[in-house]
């Protein structure tokens, strides 16, 4: 064959290979753009399913088709139920001991999802917005009763307080006061109450609190009974800085209370005390999450 030939020969194997490329990248692609819209289909349509079972609360359905589904509405409406599924199954947990750090990261991710209607839609943000708030009042109770427990402990001393005065020293003498001293303790007794009645009445249902309540409420009448006391001291003719002492025996008792837990407690024993009204205080911030709960 010529030089010539063989040229032409090249140039037409050439022409038919490059044919040949095209055509099957035509088929590859071809077969991309099917592919791409098949997944997109499957992921849209998975997607949809899980979205509607979530909002019926159907969580675990939700969560076996959401693992078929791919893309960011994907993992943020699978971020929501496993948000769900968390709280469901650890609720009974939380009912016998409170766990904060579990309840404020739970908060941060309902918070989060809570702004993402474009995401998981307008019903599981509204109610990703509600579990948010939620959460936000159980984490913001425990940090401020953690914030206010030394001071309701040094409030307890209230009930101590007569019989301190009635206590006598090495010298065989009741203990020496003045006026003026006991009713700056006073001050601040009554001011730490009215601290923890503020904070009684943020916990949701927390009139139920049976302890809190009490201890409030038993703060008060002692205030009233030590300041009726001094009272009678001034009204004796002694003033506000003179060094004086009660008068004979005396020893005052508070009656005992059973908790829940079926023991006695008394508010003279007041770590103990505390201890148990803390534990009661939990569970009743616990049980506002009662409503999420799907047994």
């Amino acid at each position: 064959m010529s030089t010539k030939g063989k040229e032409k020969a090249v140039k037409t194997l050439n022409r038919s290979s490059r044919k040949a490329l095209i055509a099957a990248v035509s088929v590859i692609c071809a077969l991309l753009v099917i592919i791409i819209a098949f997944l997109a289909s499957k992921n849209s349509i998975y997607y949809s399913m899980a979205r509607a079972k979530a909002e019926k609360n159907q969580f675990s359905a939700a969560a076996e088709l959401i693992e078929n589904a791919g893309g960011e509405k994907a993992e943020a409406l699978a971020e929501y139920i496993t948000l769900r599924t968390e709280i469901n199954s650890e609720y009974p947990t939380l009912l016998a001991q409170l766990d904060s750090e579990k309840t404020a990261l739970w908060g941060e991710t309902a918070e989060k999802l809570s702004n993402q209607a474009e995401l998981i839609g307008n019903t599981l943000a509204a109610q990703a917005m509600d579990i948010s708030q939620s959460l936000a009042t159980v984490n913001s109770c425990i940090a401020e009763y953690e914030s206010m427990r030394s001071d309701i402990l040094s409030m307890m001393d209230v009930f101590a307080e007569i019989n301190r005065l009635h206590a006598k020293g090495s010298d065989g003498k009741n203990t020496a006061f003045t006026v003026s001293e006991e009713r700056e303790l006073l001050a601040g007794w009554e001011r730490q109450n009215e601290a923890l009645a503020r904070f009684a009445a943020s916990i949701p249902n927390g009139e139920n609190l049976y302890l809190l309540n009490y201890l409030i409420k038993e703060v008060q009448g002692e205030c009233a009974d030590i300041s009726a006391a001094i009272d009678a001291v001034i009204a004796s003719g002694y003033s506000e800085t003179d060094l004086v002492r009660f008068s004979g025996e005396g020893h005052k008792s508070f009656p005992s209370i059973t908790n829940d837990s079926n023991e006695s407690v008394n508010v003279l024993e007041k770590e103990k005390y505390e201890q148990f009204m803390y534990k009661g205080i939990c569970r009743a911030l616990a049980e506002s999450l009662g409503k999420y709960y799907l047994p």
